[in-house]
């Protein structure tokens, strides 16, 4: 009788302790998990990733802080998520140290063909089966669809596209890695956009070099540490991610210095990378895809080889593959970067490095005096051309000109 729900609790003073522990404990049960929170810490921070994918779009600006002698070089993306429609759209930009040496900036930035560098800035969008980059002032976007392999190397405009989100290259894709996993102090937690009253939870952990580079293009992770073991139990990478009152991340900080660890590399000047992610703007606007009448060119029609370009045929330099001797082509009639203004093929021995170069600029400067006119004189220097060569394990190899000619038009 004193267990019915309809016995006022003041009635039975004798049972008081019992009513009270069995309401009590009613109410304890009643109360829903907290879907983040009430789960093992180690499993929080894979938690709120799916807490943050739940909020269906988001907004996010990332810091990546490359420390060196010279300066502060600083990446900065931005933009905004779609989770469950697998769509985004942002912007990279980069603002290298004024006296970072040209290697680590090539390293950094990827390399192209000429004088230049690839642009400090790359608009990004990104859908289910489509990646579109607009690269510095072009007038076009580039649209990769499937996987970019064909290319050369499908890492670099794959990596635009995450795993954990429509866009690539955040901390948010390393967040299921970690290891280690702690609750910071309270008096450590400063969480944004939590509601009134309401707190979030900080946490601290590692992740192995293995994790860590999934944030970053194949050829950068190389040049960052030779410890890309799968297997590895080392965690050089230290990591805080901060959740507010829903779970949500709103915060990651992960320290990659211990990274820079290999010799040789167009890194090794560096004494410290860092990242910084926010999050926020949670169930909010969409992002904004580029307009249907912007000019957007098929890569598999447009991205080539250098020495694919007929000669006389013009190019444009920049094509997200990070691939030195890939090439837009374009119509000569609009702006473009490059003439190519001959080809030269030699016997199949290969005659050494010295050799090679030396064979290519002469081949190409015979080829200037006899060029068109009209091809050479586009160029930005008078009687200044440029060229390329393969190494050793590509001369001679298959139908494509060992050598390629060009002069930069702008």
């Amino acid at each position: 009788m004193i267990r019915s729900h309809l016995l006022p609790l003041c009635a039975v003073a004798a049972s008081a302790t019992l009513l009270l522990t069995s309401c009590s404990g009613g109410a304890a049960d009643d109360k829903p998990a907290h879907p983040v929170f009430d789960v093992p810490v180690g499993q929080q921070p894979r938690q709120a990733l799916l807490a943050t994918q739940a909020a269906r779009t988001a907004r996010f600006t990332q810091i990546l802080t490359f420390t060196s002698p010279s300066g502060d070089t600083v990446q900065r993306t931005s933009g905004r998520i779609d989770f469950p429609g697998g769509r985004a759209a942002g912007s990279i930009d980069w603002t290298p140290a004024e006296d970072l040496p040209d290697e680590a900036k090539d390293a950094l930035l990827g390399v192209r063909l000429g004088a230049g560098r690839s642009p400090a800035r790359t608009q990004v969008a990104v859908e289910p089966d489509t990646i579109r980059l607009r690269a510095g002032e072009a007038g076009y976007w580039l649209r990769y669809e499937g996987s970019s392999d064909a290319f050369g190397t499908g890492a670099a405009v794959d990596a635009l596209r995450g795993a954990e989100s429509a866009f690539g290259g955040t901390l948010l894709e390393i967040l299921s890695g970690a290891q280690k996993v702690k609750e910071s102090p309270a008096e450590k937690v400063k969480v944004k956009e939590s509601p009134a009253g309401k707190a979030g939870r900080t946490y601290l952990a590692k992740l192995t070099a293995f994790n860590a580079l999934r944030l970053f293009p194949k050829d950068l992770g190389s040049e960052l540490t030779a410890n890309i073991d799968p297997n590895g139990t080392a965690t050089p990478v230290s990591l805080s991610m901060s959740a507010d009152a829903k779970g949500r991340v709103t915060r990651v900080e992960a320290d990659f210095s211990g990274l820079l660890d290999k010799k040789d590399s167009a890194l090794d000047g560096m004494t410290g990378l860092r990242a910084v992610l926010t999050v926020g703007g949670f169930g909010k606007s969409a992002p904004v895809m580029p307009a249907a009448s912007e000019r957007t060119l098929d890569a598999k029609e447009a991205v080539t080889a250098v020495g694919e370009v007929e000669k006389g045929g013009c190019a444009d330099l920049t094509t997200g593959t990070r691939t030195l001797d890939m090439v837009v082509s374009v119509p000569c009639a609009q702006p473009h970067e490059v003439r190519v203004f001959a080809h030269a093929r030699f016997d199949p021995a290969y005659p050494g490095d010295k050799a090679a170069k030396r064979m290519a600029r002469e081949a190409c400067r015979e080829a200037y005096g006899s060029a068109p006119a009209a091809w050479t004189r586009e160029g930005t220097e008078k009687d200044h051309f440029w060229y390329t060569w393969p190494g050793e394990a590509r001369w001679g190899v298959g139908a494509d000109p060992v050598v390629t000619c060009y002069v930069e038009t702008g």
